[in-house]
């Protein structure tokens, strides 16, 4: 019985060699070129895991100290947008403010205002209401109406 198995044995370790497509160097060379390629995957795999997990608590402290500073910035630019916001709806937006403040330049860029209306307006300053404006009479009415249209 001994003897059968071993012939058994013998017949099909042949048979195999016969039949299989790689010699057993080729063979056992890819299987440890498999192996070397698996391992270094799961290696690479394991060490990137490792480096999320050591990063990870680093990345969580950096966003505790920035998120003041940032929410601060914020906070500070929406004050400076909302400040600009008021000022420029101040500037040019009543007639005070063009007649008491826009350059000789600016003014005459207004239609129907001249370089002499322009110094007049100048010379006159500061007006106090739009009524020391009109009581002046330095200006005719229809100067007085560009103003405010350009307000």
């Amino acid at each position: 019985m001994k003897w059968t198995f071993f012939a058994g044995l013998s017949a099909g370790a042949a048979i195999g060699m016969l039949i299989a497509p790689k010699s057993g160097v080729e063979l056992r060379d890819d299987i440890q070129e498999f192996a070397k390629e698996n391992l270094n995957r799961e290696k690479l795999e394991s060490l990137a895991e490792e480096g999320r997990q050591r990063i990870q608590p680093l990345v969580d402290e950096a966003r505790e100290k920035i998120e003041p500073i940032m929410s601060q910035a914020r906070d500070t630019v929406q004050s400076a947008v909302d400040s600009a916001k008021e000022h420029a709806s101040r500037m040019g937006n009543n007639l005070l403010d063009v007649i008491n403040e826009w350059s000789h330049e600016r003014l005459i860029a207004i239609d129907g205002i001249g370089p002499v209306l322009a110094s007049k307006i100048i010379q006159g300053r500061p007006y106090k209401s739009e009524d020391d404006l009109i009581e002046a009479k330095t200006l005719p009415p229809s100067a007085i109406e560009s103003l405010r249209k350009a307000a």
